[in-house]
């Protein structure tokens, strides 16, 4: 093609990737050709009907309606039938140039192509609206059965898009809720955090000015002072439950024994299990590899773990926890060693349907209507935050919490077994 400007000419160019977009838009640009972009085969038939390009260029390989689809589509619709179309593939496939001219194309370019394969092709098609060929009964019916399916699958492409935008903004929606949700949660429990602590310091005042004497004054002043206890740990985990939300978990990495981190748990739990008549089991061997983690976080996870197998095993149950050593093959050899610790108890299970959403936060797999207050009951309630704070701290370790039961049934009691992988190296990104 020669140097001369063409004339105000407008050229349709659909294609998905945005580097080969632009180039052909600075080649004929230069060239004084006007160019309208199309990123997918649904917008690119939207802006042909619209703008009645002089000539359109058509990527085969589209992500949604491939070329030739779009091609039968387009020459369906009378008004586009003479628009020049010149297919662009990068296929290799020996047979589509003439599938290209049979579909409907006047022209062919392979990729890679150069500056002037392109410009002497769009040169030669546009501004001379292609003439109709002659075609038989067999093959009018095709193709016009051929566009029929084209243009429901237009149809359905379309209510697909329009899903999906009605999806993504409703998603959009629930997440901006969900943060302002965290921010509640976060702001209202530091909130609470100042009565609370006004009630204990004139309770303990009111303790020592009235004294021991008074057995009835002594017992409610008791009785405040464990509630004020039990709101005081539900607003911990409120603020827990905001910084795994916010991913702001802080650890102290050190090498640790799972041993030493889970029976300082077992001891503060033991006036609930012999309250309870649980049993607890311990198999844990002594040559187990150390864990990499932070103690007090991690003693915190065992205990909500602990705690759970409590509250849903009747009395009577048993506990038991074990230990092994685990190796991930999808990780590097020099970070696939992993402590699994088991956690297994004989109560009542768990839905395998319920058995992710439980380490949603304030879902309780039981009807919280009939949970009665104690937090270490049997099916005792409580806000439903215990596991979502463990699976948080879990993940901060780079490690992973999974539960496995054979479902839920209050007679036979199959039982649950929590698992805790934790690794025995830093993470990464805390190194």
């Amino acid at each position: 093609m020669d140097g001369d400007v063409a004339e105000s000419y407008t050229i349709l160019h659909v294609e998905d990737l945005k580097n080969n977009r632009e180039l052909v838009r600075r080649i004929l640009e230069s060239r004084g050709y006007t160019v309208v972009d199309a990123v997918n085969g649904l917008e690119g038939i939207q802006k042909a009907i619209a703008i009645q390009p002089d000539l359109i260029l058509m990527d085969i390989n589209l992500p949604d309606l491939d070329g030739f689809s779009v091609v039968t589509r387009l020459r369906n619709h009378p008004p586009l039938a003479s628009v020049p179309i010149i297919a662009i593939t990068a296929r290799n496939i020996s047979d589509d140039p003439d599938r290209a001219c049979t579909i409907g194309c006047d022209g062919y370019i392979s990729k890679p192509f150069s500056v002037n394969q392109l410009l002497d092709e769009v040169s030669a098609h546009i501004g001379k609206p292609r003439s109709s060929q002659p075609e038989s009964r067999e093959a009018h019916f095709l193709r016009e059965h051929s566009a029929s399916l084209v243009e429901e699958l237009e149809r359905k492409l379309n209510e697909l898009q329009a899903a999906h935008t009605e999806l993504t903004a409703v998603h959009e929606r629930l997440q901006r809720l969900d943060e302002a949700k965290t921010d509640f949660i976060h702001v209202a429990a530091h909130e609470l955090r100042t009565p609370l602590t006004t009630v204990t310091a004139y309770a303990d005042m009111l303790q020592q000015l009235v004294g021991s004497d008074n057995e009835m004054v002594s017992e409610i002043l008791s009785g405040l002072k464990t509630g004020v206890e039990r709101l005081n740990r539900i607003t911990d985990d409120m603020i827990s439950i905001a910084r795994v939300e916010l991913a702001s978990i802080d650890l102290v990495y050190m090498p640790l024994s799972v041993r030493t981190v889970i029976v300082p748990v077992l001891e503060r739990l033991q006036p609930t299990l012999t309250e309870r008549h649980l049993s607890v089991q311990v198999n844990i061997p002594e040559e187990l590899p150390l864990i990499v983690g932070d103690d007090t976080q991690l003693q915190q996870v065992f205990a909500r773990i602990m705690g759970n197998a409590i509250k849903y095993t009747p009395d009577l149950g048993t506990i038991t926890v074990s230990a092994f050593v685990h190796f991930d093959e999808s990780q590097p050899d020099s970070q696939n060693k992993f402590v699994e610790v088991a956690i297994a108890d004989t109560g009542v299970g768990i839905n395998k349907e319920e058995q992710a959403l439980i380490f949603e936060k304030f879902y309780t797999a039981e009807d919280t209507s009939l949970h009665s207050s104690g937090e270490s009951k049997f099916m005792g309630g409580g806000p439903g935050l215990g596991l979502t704070i463990a699976k948080g701290i879990v993940q901060a370790h780079n490690g992973r919490i999974w539960v496995e039961s054979d479902g839920y049934d209050p007679e036979k009691n199959p039982g649950s077994t929590f698992h805790i992988l934790l690794p025995t190296h830093k993470p990464k990104r805390a190194a």
